[in-house]
């Protein structure tokens, strides 16, 4: 196949209607001509006004076969579904030999019909008398082979029809070319006409993400001492098709060391390299057939070098389904090593960004421990500020049965501090939390609006022997603040355009609260119908920001007015939703060569054209709304033409 047709096949979008597609070819030989004179444009003007007829150019179009539609989507197995296979702008079409496959494994054959000759088919090829030499399906194959040709004196066929219609059964999920593998075209002298070729594409393919994650996720274990072992396993779930895979998995080479890897079995290859001086390892596969479900990747012996703790990174992933297309997969989960155990101490929530907390409004906080050996007794103090909370009380929670302990709790609010102190003593038994516990609730009013950390200090943990236990400690942060997003302004630019045009609609949203906006969406809407949605990641107090949404005005019809109106999605903790959406602006759709937008096309749009006849875009007489015509981005012949074509019409 020539290389040009196998460019214009892959350029030329699927839903581009083939007549366009044509004119644009016709218009690109008239291009190759000179410009009519100024005076001729005068004259055939007045002419088209006076509805003078044009003479058209019978230049040769280039045929096309094509699959209509050029793509099906979304079907469930069961359904049906019917596919045509037809021929454009075919001059002296004589004979014909057309063959079509698909993926048997996806689509079920029907049945068919063969549209020859158009004397039974008016929407059909060929003219009687003729014959078919191949009608021939084959269903477990996935092919259809049609082939025919009329006889003398049968006239020959020209402009568009339809070879046959095909109707199939989706009987699974996945991916099917409809593709016309063969053609051969003959005029009636038996030379061969070349024409483009369009193929068909069936999918239903809806592939989720799937999950990638380090199993255990966490190796918390202080008897893996030094040159002990274990395993971790890489485990992916909700795998569709699965035909290819490489994920990297990373850790600190000088607390463990790579022993071994192993690959699944169900894979059809596995590599395997490990790079031990860089702590890293890298593992790629390829599955035949594809794999569906969910399964374990590589299974990964570690071996204990030394004490510490290490992230086992997951990175690098690449997953590839059976159609070589990306396969999704969520963010990795990575897993966590470590044979030591540091104790945390931490407030609970650690943050509270609330502006339903109002003056006078009450909530708890509380503080907690986690991942302590043998804790014998603790103490800490918490500070606020005193001009946004007020102190109610706190509650002690004992993480055991045990009532051998002391408790000492002050409460100074007029300086925003807590002090508490709780100590163990003998018959007690020392205690070991593994897992998040609370050891005191605190009380809280919030006192006016305002925000104030949360912070712990001179904190200790101690064991039965009376010493320290090394811990971390984790503060916490209050705020309560109005939260409200307002849409301010919509304009659009320009208002008035002719169908198919864009139109840039500007929406202004400001943040009149006291607080950061964060990840909210702004949609824009002609009347009931949904324009365009941005996402303004943040947007600080007291400022404002501009989005802008194109619309593609494709398909709205001519004469009518459209009133615009925008919506902010509601920020965190936002009360007042009144002023988030707001009506403002408009767009009116022209009729096409209303170039000064009045409402009629009549001699002041034609003059306004002539102005800038000749000019391109980016040239100061340029005028967009007198470029009516392909080639767009010059006023010319073709605007002219339109532009009288349309003479007299008004809304």
């Amino acid at each position: 196949m020539p290389i040009s047709l196998a460019i214009k096949r892959r350029y030329i979008p699927e839903r581009l209607n083939q007549e366009v597609y044509h004119y644009f070819k016709r218009r690109e030989k008239y291009l190759r001509k000179e410009l009519i004179s100024a005076i001729s444009l005068v004259t055939l003007t007045i002419a088209l006004v006076l509805n003078a007829t044009p003479v058209m150019s019978q230049e040769a179009w280039d045929p096309l076969v094509y699959v209509d539609p050029p793509s099906i989507t979304g079907l469930n197995p069961c359904q049906n579904f019917t596919i045509t296979v037809r021929i454009a702008n075919v001059t002296d079409l004589y004979g014909f030999d057309l063959r079509l496959r698909w993926n048997p494994a996806i689509l079920d054959y029907v049945s068919h019909t063969a549209k020859v000759p158009v004397d039974t088919y008016p929407d059909g090829v060929l003219y009687n008398p003729m014959f078919l030499l191949k009608n021939d399906v084959n269903a477990t194959e996935g092919t259809y082979w049609l082939a025919g040709s009329s006889l003398s004196p049968a006239p020959s066929f020209n402009g568009t029809g339809i070879f046959f219609e095909m109707t199939f059964h989706v009987n699974a999920y996945g991916r099917s070319s409809l593709e016309i593998y063969s053609v051969d075209l003959s005029d009636h002298l038996g030379d061969p006409i070349i024409p483009d070729v369009q193929h068909g594409f069936f999918s239903n393919v809806v592939t989720t993400p799937a999950d990638i994650y380090v199993s255990p996720a966490s190796v918390v274990d202080a008897d893996l001492t030094p040159s002990k072992n274990f395993t971790v396993d890489v485990n992916l779930d909700g795998a569709m098709s699965l035909e290819s895979l490489e994920f990297w998995f990373g850790y600190n080479t000088s607390i463990l060391d790579v022993t071994n890897v192993t690959g699944n079995p169900i894979f059809s290859s596995v590599v395997i390299d490990i790079f031990e001086i860089q702590g890293e390892l890298r593992v790629a596969a390829n599955a035949s057939p594809s794999i569906t479900g969910d399964l374990t990747l590589a299974t990964i012996t570690l071996h204990v070098a030394d004490t510490g703790e290490t992230l086992l990174d997951l990175f690098n992933i690449t997953l590839t389904d059976e159609w070589s297309d990306p396969h999704p997969y969520n963010t990795p989960g990575d897993g966590y090593f470590s044979n030591i155990l540091k104790a945390k101490l931490f407030v609970d929530p650690p943050e509270i960004i609330d502006p339903t907390i109002l003056p006078g409004s009450q909530f708890y906080i509380n503080i907690r421990i986690d991942d302590v050996f043998e804790l014998y007794g603790y103490s800490f103090h918490l500070s606020y500020d005193t001009n946004v909370l007020t102190c109610l009380g706190a509650l002690i929670s004992p993480p055991s049965n045990d009532t051998h302990f002391t408790t000492e709790i002050s409460v100074d609010d007029p300086l925003g501090n807590i002090a508490v102190n709780v100590s163990y003593y003998s018959p007690a038994e020392p205690i070991t939390l593994l897992s998040e516990t609370t050891i005191v609730t605190i009380h809280f009013q919030a006192q006016d609006f305002g925000c104030t950390p949360l912070d712990l200090y001179d904190t200790t943990l101690t064991n039965s022997v009376g010493g320290s236990i090394p811990h971390d400690v984790e503060d916490g942060f209050f705020c309560t603040l109005i939260a409200d997003i307002a849409v301010t302004g919509i304009e659009a630019s320009p208002n008035m355009v002719y169908p198919g045009r864009s139109v840039t609609i500007a929406v202004t949203v400001e943040n009149l609260g006291d607080t950061m906006a964060s990840d909210f969406n702004v949609t824009v809407y002609s009347d009931n119908m949904t324009i365009g949605t941005e996402t303004i990641d943040f947007l600080a107090p007291n400022l404002n920001t501009t989005v802008f949404v194109i619309w593609d005005t494709t398909g709205l019809e001519s004469c009518n007015n459209y009133t615009l109106s925008a919506e902010a999605s509601p920020v965190l903790y936002e009360l007042d939703l009144t002023n988030n959406y707001l009506v403002e602006g408009w767009v009116k759709i022209k009729i096409i060569g209303d170039v000064n937008g009045d409402g009629v096309v009549d001699i002041f749009d034609l003059v306004a054209a002539g102005e800038a006849y000749g000019s391109s875009e980016g040239d100061p007489d340029y005028n967009a709304d007198a470029d009516v015509a392909p080639m767009f981005g010059v006023v010319d012949i073709f605007d002219m033409v339109t532009i009288a074509s349309h003479y007299g019409e008004s809304c």
